[in-house]
């Protein structure tokens, strides 16, 4: 009887032991609720995100998670997912945080801390396993108390500050810290400046247990990473140090890790060869050596890495037969994800190997000398989405075969090749492209009719293919996506539509170097670039080039009439207006403000009159002024003094008058090009243009000037000194909204009676035309010095 009784009690005591540990589970430690609450008043939380901490039962609170048998606080996860400020924890960290003792998981990462310290006190939370501060915005010095946690698994603290921006105030002292943490998995740090740790690579190598580093741009000093005499990383899996100047060889010690799975050292400064000792990373999937100084062949061992995925060696100076590659391969490289070998110097063929590597996604081989004809079996890369091999030797032709099976591709680019597409009439392409490129190849004499399948087309560069004819209508109708179009240096005919204003995401159109003529239609208000100079164009300008966002209009060498719009004056983002070589009228607009980027400004040539308007003054970003041959009168405003960034000024060839200012000399004194040849100014040659001493050319010829040449003209140095590396473009490129312009300057220097243009080779040109004038007295010896002239002409 007694022992039923005992068996009958037996599952109430078990029910009643699971009810007191289930208690226990369901409600937090006091004090560690306190806690809670502390940090729930010092931080800002301006979406509520914390909204569930109130009540008793803190372990069922956003973010916390408990012990399932002790009831303490074991993980604290506060992470912003929204990568935006607005959802962000803001504030500061209560101190009272370090009485959770408990605490093994802590996770901030993506939240904004506006750029305060680590807190110390984080080092004092010993139990912790997990530290997650990345891209919280914290910023200041490394406390070196973190290496107090001895049972830290896992450290991320990049992107201090939130950004992806090194910032001097993000930094450490020293690593030596990090040296205590062996228990240590995973550290990430990147973007810190640890510019001031000389340890570094010292102190990573007692990291025992790391699996993964990142030090993406941390500005660690340079080392021979081979400097290492013992390394210590066992079990490293995944390194990545790209974007810090190592000025260092491959580290042949990583050939040894056969656990590592991941290499990333691009932009590290590496030089010298990588070693055939590569291929025995059996375990790699990716390797990252893009844009160092590597040099010599690619490793045939790279072909026996069977789980590579991403392959990436571009921007280096590897050289050799490409094929060579695949000499290794026993059926590897089958994984092969991704292959960028672009701006190397390798040669020979596109290895026929390629097409057996169907998981082939992005392939580019550009900018090499690879030569001879593309291998047909590309076209069974059933998952091609990109391919790039522009910039080569390649010739022959890519036809159906090439191209039938490529469902996947939305890249093409075969520029500057001798490579031409030939298809069939009718031929309708597998593929939707997004971006084509054929520059510089041989294309059919017309448009290629299978383009009018490519609806969502965004970039379509066919410049300089000798196409020819009429711009077809289905160009306009069916390419509505276009964003990019380039269309220049060939051989088309026709007009432009007055549909294309309803191109609405069209921002860059190049149609220069052409045959095309009527009226220039209105602009849609997105475009950034336009460039329809050198064509027939006629016609008044119309009533809108474009927006708010216009930054280049290029328009020179057409036959457009009528007078220059006032809307120029409004594009406060505009840093090149060229409406050269037209026969524009009228006066000049008056209406300049203060707050333009305008660089360039060039409406020589055409049949401007009246004055220089006061209002050009105001363009304080101006670098280039040409306004020669027209019928402008007047003086030179005062306001032009303003212009202090100006290095091109030609007035040359109209009815200017009055003298030359002083100003000229005091002012501008960036100026390389000044140009006033055939007015009639009149007066002295000011002694202050002897200021100007980067001038290179000087052209006051043809007008009144008299008295004597001054003796401070031997102060011009850049013409009494040789600088072979001087270009025009070092002070004619320009750039706005993503664009790099290189401008090229054209001007007119009469040499023996005889007048010449100047444009590639300008920047050797050193000249000073001072003839028809009624100048006196002595030639000054200074000018002796001058040993660089090319052209004196007194």
């Amino acid at each position: 009887m007694e022992s039923i009784m005992r068996l009958s009690l037996l599952p109430l005591l078990l029910l009643l032991l699971v009810a007191t540990e289930t208690t226990a589970a369901s409600r937090c430690i006091v004090k560690e609720r306190s806690v809670l609450l502390d940090l729930k008043a010092t931080f800002k939380d301006p979406h509520g995100l914390l909204q569930s901490w109130r009540g008793l039962n803190c372990c069922s609170w956003y973010g916390v998670t408990c012990d399932n048998k002790t009831g303490h606080i074991i993980k604290l996860d506060l992470h912003n997912n929204n990568f935006s400020n607005e959802y962000a924890l803001t504030g500061d960290i209560s101190p009272s945080l370090v009485n959770l003792t408990h605490l093994e998981y802590f996770d901030l990462h993506g939240n904004d801390f506006g750029g305060a310290s680590i807190p110390e006190f984080i080092g004092s939370l010993m139990n912790l396993r997990h530290l997650d501060l990345s891209f919280a915005g914290f910023g200041g010095k490394i406390p070196p108390r973190l290496g107090n946690l001895l049972k830290l698994n896992y450290l991320d603290i990049s992107f201090p500050n939130g950004t992806f921006i090194v910032r001097s105030n993000s930094s450490v002292d020293n690593l030596l810290w990090l040296s205590r943490l062996s228990s240590l998995a995973f550290l990430d740090m990147s973007w810190w400046n640890l510019s001031a740790a000389s340890d570094w690579l010292e102190s990573l190598n007692m990291l025992t247990s790391i699996q993964e580093l990142r030090l993406i741009n941390t500005s660690i000093p340079p080392i021979e990473l081979n400097s290492l005499s013992q390394p210590k990383f066992t079990v490293l899996n995944k390194i990545d140090l790209s974007d810090n100047n190592l000025n260092s060889t491959f580290p042949y010690w990583l050939t040894s890790k056969q656990t590592v799975s991941y290499i990333s050292l691009g932009r590290c400064g590496l030089h010298g060869s990588i070693p055939e000792a590569v291929g025995n990373l059996t375990a790699l999937t990716e390797l990252l050596l893009y844009q160092n100084s590597l040099e010599g062949a690619i490793p045939v061992s790279i072909g026996r890495l069977c789980n590579l995925q991403v392959l990436d060696l571009s921007n280096n100076n590897l050289a050799g037969d490409i094929d060579n590659l695949g000499k290794a391969t026993d059926g590897c490289l089958n994984q092969l994800y991704l292959m960028n070998l672009r701006n190397n110097n390798l040669s020979g063929s596109i290895p026929g190997w390629l097409g057996s590597l169907k998981e082939l996604f992005s392939v580019d081989l550009s900018n090499n000398s690879l030569s001879g004809p593309v291998p047909s079996n590309i076209g069974q890369l059933k998952r091609l989405d990109k391919l790039d091999i522009s910039y080569n030797f390649l010739q022959g032709v890519l036809s159906e075969e090439h191209l039938a099976n490529l469902s996947e591709l939305s890249t093409l680019v075969l520029s500057s090749n001798s490579l031409k597409i030939s298809v069939g009439t009718n031929w309708l392409p597998p593929f939707q492209l997004f971006e084509l490129s054929l520059h510089s190849c041989p294309l059919e004499l017309q448009l290629p009719q299978w383009l009018r399948t490519q609806t969502k087309l965004h970039t379509l560069d066919l410049h300089d293919t000798g196409t020819i004819g009429p711009l077809p209508d289905w160009l306009w109708a069916s390419l509505t996506s276009l964003v990019r179009l380039d269309l220049s240096n060939n051989l088309l005919t026709g007009t432009l539509p007055a549909t294309l204003v309803h191109m609405k995401s069209l921002y860059y159109l190049k149609l220069d170097s052409n045959k095309l003529e009527g009226q220039v239609p209105n602009m849609p208000r997105s475009i950034r670039l336009l460039d329809l100079s050198r064509n027939s164009f006629s016609g008044p300008l119309p009533h809108s080039l474009g927006g708010n966002d216009s930054r280049f209009v290029f328009l020179s060498e057409n036959s457009l009439n009528g007078s220059i719009p006032l809307y120029f004056c409004e594009m406060e983002l505009l840093s090149i207006i060229d409406l050269s070589n037209n026969r524009l009228s009228g006066g000049l607009p008056n209406c300049w403000k203060h707050d333009t980027r305008l660089f360039m400004l060039d409406f020589s040539n055409n049949h401007l009159e009246g004055e220089i308007p006061s209002t050009i003054g105001s363009l304080n970003s101006l670098g280039s002024l040409n306004l020669n041959r027209n019928k402008l009168s007047g003086v030179l405003p005062f306001s032009l003094s303003s212009c202090s960034r100006l290095v091109l000024l030609d007035l040359g060839e109209n009815q200017l008058e009055g003298s030359i200012p002083a100003w000229i000399g005091d002012n501008l004194q960036l100026l390389i090009i000044l140009r006033l040849r055939s007015n009639q100014f009149s007066g002295n040659i000011p002694a202050e243009l002897s200021l100007l001493q980067g001038l290179r050319v000087l052209d006051l010829a043809n007008n009144n000037l008299s008295g004597p040449l001054p003796q401070s003209i031997g102060n011009f140095t850049k013409m009494a000194s040789h600088q072979s590396k001087y270009s025009t473009s070092s002070f004619m490129t320009v750039t706005n909204g993503g664009y790099i312009v290189s401008i090229n300057v054209s001007l007119y220097i009469t040499m023996k009676g005889e007048e010449r243009i100047y444009s590639r080779i300008l920047y050797l040109m050193k000249s000073i035309d001072l003839s028809d004038n009624d100048l006196s007295g002595e030639i000054p010896v200074e000018i002796g010095a001058l040993v660089e002239l090319k052209n004196l002409n007194l």
